[in-house]
């Protein structure tokens, strides 16, 4: 299953990226300044001259360059994408290229390391799920929003770059919605650090007992029993159940919070490819997100772990 996501992922990056390249090729066929005089018009100009989506009558010594009107086909992309400077080709493959890597990376060392997981436990003693794979430690839901936030920052960026040829294209909204992932993320190791989990503080003093030499050793079957079902409650189960639940099941403050970021998330890579630059939200906008995050934290405090 994690193959399959994976490759899926990277397929999905792929598409994105030949997009990407195809809009810098669109953009700077409609960017560019045009060679073509009014309609109607006749203009002697150089051989050397490339005219673009015209009629061309051509001379050993002049090349004469009628414009058919406003209703002429525009260049393909195809034609648009090998007018290009070999320059920024190699710019627009190099900054997908980039994005692909930094997300594939990303997605490999969220399922392969911890990265995107709870601090806590440090170890599992051996322990394995029912059906014999090695525990791991539950998804954080903060860590995961600061990581959304990030490659969605990332991916506008680079797509500007390619398609307006800027660098100066943050804004502050996007250095405050990656802002409020990291403060978000910070927030809920500080109240993990400052919280007593009774499950792991049992599961942590049956470790103890049973690496004890003056545990009895009649009593290790039932410490080692009580080991086991303690590790499968602070393990992971799956991505959705482990940012979604609690204690007692799906939670709303982190329903609310994860629906706000995928939706506000989805949004801005939209208005960042139709209008061409790194969308504006309104304060409410914003105010909506910082709540969800709020609310978050303040759950967080009495919460019990899934």
């Amino acid at each position: 299953m994690r193959k399959v996501f994976l490759v899926t992922a990277l397929l999905a990056l792929l598409g994105a990226g030949v997009h990407m390249m195809a809009s810098t090729a669109d953009a700077q066929a409609q960017t560019a300044p045009p060679l073509t005089a009014p309609p109607g018009a006749v203009t002697e100009t150089s051989a050397s001259a490339t005219p673009a989506a015209s009629s061309i009558i051509t001379s050993p010594r002049t090349t004469i360059l009628v414009d058919p009107g406003p209703g002429a086909p525009q260049p393909r992309l195809s034609a648009a994408w090998r007018a290009l400077p070999e320059s920024q080709k190699t710019l627009a493959v190099g900054s997908v290229l980039m994005l692909v890597a930094v997300t594939a990376a990303l997605l490999w060392l969220s399922m392969s390391t911890d990265m995107l997981r709870d601090n806590t436990p440090s170890t599992f003693a051996g322990v394995t799920s029912a059906t014999g794979r090695p525990l791991r430690r539950a998804f954080s839901l903060a860590q995961s929003q600061m990581a959304w936030w990030f490659v969605i920052v990332l991916a506008a960026y680079l797509y500007l770059f390619l398609v307006t040829g800027e660098l100066d294209t943050l804004t502050g909204q996007a250095l405050c919605l990656m802002g409020l992932g990291t403060g978000t993320a910070m927030g809920a190791a500080m109240v993990e650090q400052n919280k007593t989990n009774p499950i792991l503080a049992a599961y942590q003093s049956v470790l103890t007992q049973i690496a004890d030499p003056a545990t009895p050793p009649a009593d290790l079957t039932a410490l080692t029993a009580t080991r086991d079902t303690l590790a499968r409650q602070l393990a992971s189960r799956d991505f959705v159940h482990d940012i979604l639940t609690d204690a007692n099941g799906i939670s709303l403050h982190r329903f609310q919070t994860a629906v706000w970021t995928v939706v506000l998330g989805v949004l801005f890579v939209i208005e960042t490819v139709v209008h061409r630059k790194m969308p504006d939200f309104d304060p409410y906008t914003l105010g909506v997100l910082g709540i969800s995050a709020g609310t978050y934290l303040g759950f967080k405090i009495p919460e019990q772990p899934n």
